[in-house]
């Protein structure tokens, strides 16, 4: 990529995705947003905030939802100098409606976006360049390599590190795959969306058409918590 690191110093602007309603995991995990379901003593969003720091980001800001509520108590409970905030949408907005709430809230062009329920673990300093407008680049998405991917999907990419297609779940064998986090710009979503869209459904897809999503490759390891077997497994590698 042709971008420019981020500078010392500069702001890297994070929106964690908490807003989800959580039926996947409900049987695991009763009466709590999927962000605040327990690893241990922790909780997975205390986990996943101080990954993001670690990486690089200096702000992160919650999109909240279902049982909003709680995710602010329970920041409340755990004060620590973090920077740490929070949107609360005015109604379910889907994952590139509350993108956009959160963007136009607050007045940011260009974001890191993580879902609050996956973790993805490796090096991740090139999600945090920003953004090669000039080779139309107005989303990046972080891809990882599985040796079976019929559960999640897969990605198809050419040798400009361009997303050509998706491809649908149930074919197995090892491929690339949605990692769930992205840097975005705010050129890169409807300017005017009333209601819920979704980002993966209704915004990628004619973006891959434009040849305006570009993939980076992590090395690293990919956990979808909202899978109770994932859960359960997350819980094991990091609830000590």
């Amino acid at each position: 990529m042709s971008a420019q690191a981020n500078t010392p110093g500069a702001m890297t602007t994070c929106i964690v995705l908490a807003g989800g309603l959580g039926t996947r995991l409900r049987s695991a995990v009763a009466d709590l947003p999927k962000c605040l379901a327990p690893v241990g003593p922790r909780s997975f969003l205390d986990i996943q905030i101080d990954a993001l720091l670690a990486a690089g980001v200096n702000d992160i800001v919650l999109s909240l939802g279902h049982l909003a509520d709680k995710v602010v108590d329970a920041l409340a409970g755990n004060p620590t100098h973090r920077p740490v905030r929070w949107v609360i949408e005015p109604e379910l907005l889907g994952t590139g409606g509350a993108i956009a709430h959160v963007m136009d809230r607050l007045g940011l062009d260009e974001v890191l976006v993580a879902n609050g329920d996956t973790f993805l673990t490796g090096d991740l300093r090139g999600m945090l360049m920003p953004l090669d407008r000039p080779r139309s680049e107005l989303l990046r998405m972080a891809t990882v390599h599985v040796s079976d991917r019929s559960r999640f999907g897969g990605v198809q990419i050419n040798v400009q590190h361009q997303v050509e297609r998706f491809l649908s779940k149930g074919a197995a064998g090892a491929g690339e795959i949605n990692a769930g986090l992205y840097r975005l710009c705010r050129a890169a979503l409807p300017a005017h969306a009333p209601g819920a869209y979704s980002l993966e459904a209704d915004v990628m897809p004619d973006l891959v058409g434009q040849r305006a999503v570009h993939a980076l490759h992590i090395e690293g390891c990919f956990t979808d918590i909202g899978v109770p077997q994932d859960y359960f497994q997350f819980c094991a590698e990091f609830g000590a």
